[in-house]
């Protein structure tokens, strides 16, 4: 089995940066995934193919009709089912040593605290605000990385948070949560079937390399500078934004933003 591991494995140990340590790095690593849809499937099926140790998964809905366009680990057999058990099922499929504990309920802060605390990186495969802006809270209140995708229509964006990183901006100060946008449900405007596959993959190879660097000091993976990507596949472009701590941000910056209520 040992061999037959390492021959799976094999073209991610000639990669410079990943080399054998990195593949011994995601193999003995934990991701916390919330959200089994368009995002989480393929985010998973990705991190579990490439060999991650274990993938604790939250996710409430079942899998109906309207999912099975996008959201490729299921068939028309799972209908019904809860999605993260009807994807633990396929993943074991895939790679049967990727351990995956499926928790068919959605999360809640006391849920977050738990598992944060035991995961080597998070992914936000969520599609509602409230529960994107709870995750990078408590992500950042226990300091693990956080890496948050979404989709709509044509667009996606993706963005990559690491809270040890004393300069990095955290989701909030790119998005306050103080100002909601408008709901923008794919049941309402759609979205592009290849377009949270596209979504879904980049997260799980940002998460990659969030665990290599963490794990294998001698990986040579650069720490690039913090953007907000942005893909629009209806005219196929792609650009990334350049994003900074906001000072007054009550996630990641409370002492400041208090200290500068009590000046007023």
């Amino acid at each position: 089995m040992a061999d037959q591991q390492a021959l799976r494995h094999s073209r991610h140990a000639l990669l410079d940066g990943i080399d054998d340590e990195g593949v011994a790095a995601l193999q003995a690593a934990r991701v916390l995934m919330i959200g089994a849809g368009g995002l989480g499937c393929p985010a998973a099926l990705y991190l579990c193919a490439s060999g991650i140790g274990s993938l604790h998964w939250f996710d409430g809905d079942r899998v109906d009709a309207t999912n099975l366009a996008r959201q490729t680990l299921f068939g028309p057999a799972d209908i019904g089912q809860f999605k993260v058990v009807a994807g633990a099922a396929a993943l074991k499929r895939n790679n049967p040593n990727t351990v995956v504990i499926a928790e068919p309920r959605f999360v809640d802060a006391s849920l977050l605290d738990a598992a944060i605390l035991l995961a080597d990186v998070v992914l936000d495969c969520t599609d509602q605000w409230a529960i994107r802006q709870l995750i990078n809270a408590r992500c950042v209140a226990h300091q693990k990385p956080l890496v948050s995708a979404a989709a709509i229509e044509w667009s996606g964006q993706l963005l990559s948070i690491d809270p040890r990183r004393p300069e990095q901006a955290c989701y909030a100060c790119v998005f306050d949560p103080q100002t909601e946008p408008a709901a923008h449900a794919c049941g309402a405007y759609g979205v592009l079937s290849p377009l949270v596959g596209v979504m879904g993959c980049l997260q799980a190879a940002e998460a990659i390399k969030l665990i290599v660097r963490s794990r294998h000091p001698g990986s040579s993976l650069p720490s690039a500078a913090q953007t907000l990507t942005l893909i629009d596949m209806k005219t196929s472009s792609w650009q990334q934004v350049r994003i900074s701590q906001n000072p007054q941000c009550p996630v990641c910056q409370p002492g400041r933003t208090q200290a500068a209520a009590g000046r007023n």
